[in-house]
């Protein structure tokens, strides 16, 4: 019979590679948390302007998770900035070539 302390060790080193994991994935979805949040920002303003009747409640809900993560301040700022990227890319592009982009690009995202 094997004593339990032999099981121990290998546990151990299961534990630490599944920790690590977990780990490297939430420092992955905090890289994109800016991004994200920025994306959600331009959404939002997006359908007000372009009169989209449906944006993903999955999107935004994965936006305000992050927006926790973030903290109050630097998250307003990553709002804020996809609010002005709609407004310039709307400004060059027009704003109803914007909004087809967005439909064309992001179809389970927005609809009208």
């Amino acid at each position: 019979m094997m004593p339990i302390t032999s099981f121990y060790p290998t546990f151990n080193r299961y534990y630490v590679v599944a920790l690590a994991l977990l780990t490297g994935a939430t420092i992955a979805q905090a890289d994109n948390c800016d991004d994200l949040i920025k994306m959600d920002g331009l959404f939002t303003k997006a359908r007000t302007e372009c009169r989209f009747t449906y944006y993903a409640w999955r999107f935004q809900q994965d936006s305000q998770l992050c927006m926790e993560k973030k903290g109050k301040s630097v998250s307003k700022e990553l709002f804020a900035t996809g609010h002005s990227a709609f407004t310039s890319k709307a400004a060059s592009l027009g704003k109803e070539a914007l909004c087809q982009k967005l439909l064309l690009d992001f179809p389970m995202t927005v609809k009208r």
